[in-house]
């Protein structure tokens, strides 16, 4: 009982550290508004004391309190006005109720180069605002920054080298390039100017106007392109309903396309920080990467700047984000590239790419790319192609091409595509909106230009016969069932599957062939198992009523096999004569072969 009393002490003490903690984080950032003229230096930090509800902490012998002063502040942060006050000479920091002031003690001249801070507020040049979430940026060293809820910014820049040129960027705001000659720590106030032109013309024309990085080159990173429908006021009567439907679907179109685009988006920023997240909603810029390597994706040699940085090499540990790769990536568990790819990705687990990829792609689980596809995609799970594929596609499970597809499906279990322009999908099941090509599979669907029958017929073997046949002309799928009631000198049923293939003849007429296979269930079954089976070879003659109704009509080459002899009685056989393939069967005979018909009614797609 003590223990827990204890324990619940010690973490209400922490709680309230920590409240006062996070309360005095906003010590700096008070607005107050103060006038002094030529007034004690100790006196006008009294007054930003009480109008701040704070009290300064410092040592008389370190700074000069009898100094006079002058200030004028109207709305400005408690850091603004100290800055003013004091010009660097003097630093600050905050602990709980108190500000505490030192002087800055550090040598003018240092032995060894050493690291910097450059601090300040980011400011809308026409409004005054403090601009939160803006991004500040060093491109040779990928230092960077991003201004807090306050509009404050700090960033640490090395103090060795030559040239330091600050980038700062703000979304709908003109980029700014700024010279840092001094290596101390200083106060740099920044103001961004509002991009009025971004509202009325495309955001790729407008990056052009920002001032770039300094690094080598820059890669361009392809947008999605949405398709628009044409404007029609909410008052147009329109007259043809064809018309009116075709504009309610260019409309769907638009709509599912643009949510597409931002759940795309949405997608791939969540494996980013939030200030990778802020850095890629501001940064236009292309920054370039022989190499990186990574631990995760905030963990790297890139740091808080690898979502906008195009890498030739990346390796990692355990994830990766970046916005490209230029020839091969490599990582242990995910890849994550916002952009495009080209040349080789390799995975444990899964590869993620935000737009495009040209080469080769392998994952153990899960390729998904949201663009263009030209090449190798490999996995045992599942690949998804969001947009076009032209190349190999290889799955365990599934591939999925959401746009057109000029290559090859390979799966175990199932494929899909919109449209297959050219190659084959070869699956268990295969799905596609229109083809130009044959699937291959047990079960292909085919939804615009596929062949489809759902049909019912009567043969020599069974009274009863349906069966749907789904695919293309030139090969399909046939799944039949075949019945004869209670009738004894019959078999109870069928069920089988098989192939066929269709030619158009013209004026409504075409012919079929088809190969199938059945069980069959007899009344009388003489072993534990189904032992028997029959195999049919048909011709068949179609001919169209309507549209949606046909005849048809055709022989048919027949062999029934069984493990046991005499399960048919051919004496007693009624219905349609059979022409016997050879000598009559008796009652030893195990396979029986004869020369049928069939003849029924289809319903077409």
């Amino acid at each position: 009982m003590k223990l827990n009393l204890y324990r619940s002490g010690i973490f209400c003490i922490c709680f309230l550290l920590l409240v006062c903690g996070v309360k005095a984080q906003d010590l700096l950032e008070k607005r107050i508004s103060i006038r002094v003229t030529n007034q004690p230096l100790d006196e006008t930090l009294q007054k930003i004391g009480d109008l701040g509800g704070f009290s300064f902490s410092y040592s008389p012998d370190m700074i000069d309190i009898k100094a006079k002063v002058s200030l004028q502040a109207t709305n400005l942060s408690v850091r603004e006005i100290l800055n003013a006050l004091f010009k660097d000479k003097v630093t600050f920091r905050e602990r709980r109720k108190y500000i505490i002031l030192q002087k800055n003690t550090k040598p003018d001249e240092p032995e060894k180069p050493e690291d910097f801070d450059l601090n300040g507020y980011i400011i809308d040049n026409k409004t005054g605002k403090k601009l939160a979430n803006a991004s500040i940026y060093e491109s040779a060293t990928l230092a960077s920054a991003v201004s807090n809820q306050y509009g404050y910014y700090k960033i640490r820049l090395p103090a060795s080298r030559p040239s330091i040129r600050l980038e700062v960027r703000k979304e709908d705001y003109i980029g700014k390039s700024i010279s840092v000659p001094a290596r101390k720590d200083t106060y740099l106030q920044i103001s961004l100017t509002p991009d009025t032109l971004k509202p009325l013309g495309s955001k790729l024309a407008t990056r052009n106007a920002i001032q770039v990085d300094s690094l080598h080159r820059k890669v361009a990173v392809p947008q999605f392109q949405v398709a628009s429908a044409p404007y029609v006021p909410d008052d147009t009567i329109i007259v043809d309903s064809t018309v009116s439907q075709r504009l309610a679907e260019f409309r769907a179109n638009e709509r599912f396309r643009q949510t597409y685009r931002n759940v795309q988006n949405k997608f791939i920023d969540a494996f980013a920080s939030a200030k990778q997240a802020v850095h890629t909603r501001n940064i236009e810029d292309t920054l370039h990467r022989q190499f990186q390597a990574s631990i995760l994706p905030f963990l790297g040699t890139n740091h808080h700047l690898s979502g906008n940085i195009v890498n030739d090499y990346s390796i990692n540990l355990i994830a990766g984000y970046s916005l490209g790769v230029n020839k091969m990536e490599v990582g242990s568990i995910f890849n994550v590239v916002r952009g495009n790819v080209t040349g080789f990705q390799l995975a444990g687990v899964g590869n993620i790419v935000g737009h495009d990829v040209t080469g080769f792609q392998y994952a153990n689980f899960l390729n998904l790319t949201l663009g263009n596809f030209v090449g190798f995609q490999g996995t045992n799970f599942i690949n998804y192609t969001g947009r076009n594929f032209r190349g190999f596609q290889v799955a365990g499970v599934g591939n999925v091409v959401v746009g057109v597809l000029d290559g090859y499906q390979f799966s175990a279990g199932y494929n899909y595509a919109h449209t297959v322009r050219k190659g084959h999908q070869i699956g268990f099941v295969n799905y596609v909106d229109s083809t130009a090509t044959v699937p291959f599979g047990l079960f292909s669907w085919v939804h615009s230009n596929g062949y489809r029958r759902y049909e019912f017929s009567s043969d020599e073997f069974n009274y009863f016969n349906t069966a749907f046949k789904t695919g293309v002309s030139r090969f399909y799928n046939i799944f039949n069932l075949g019945f004869n009631a209670i009738a004894r000198n019959k078999p109870i049923m069928t069920i089988g599957y098989g192939f066929g293939t269709a030619q158009n003849l013209g004026r409504g007429w075409m012919v079929n062939a088809d190969l199938t296979g059945a069980l069959v269930v007899l009344h009388d079954q003489k072993s534990d198992g189904l032992g028997q089976g029959l195999f049919k070879f048909s011709l068949g003659i179609e001919k169209k009523l309507t549209r949606k109704f046909a005849l048809f009509a055709g022989p048919s080459l027949n062999v029934f096999a069984a493990d046991d002899s005499g399960l048919i009685n051919v004496n007693e056989n009624k219905g349609i004569s059979h022409i016997w393939l050879g000598k009559k069967p008796d009652s030893s005979s195990k396979v029986y072969g004869w020369v049928g018909g069939q003849a029924g009614i289809r319903f077409c797609n």
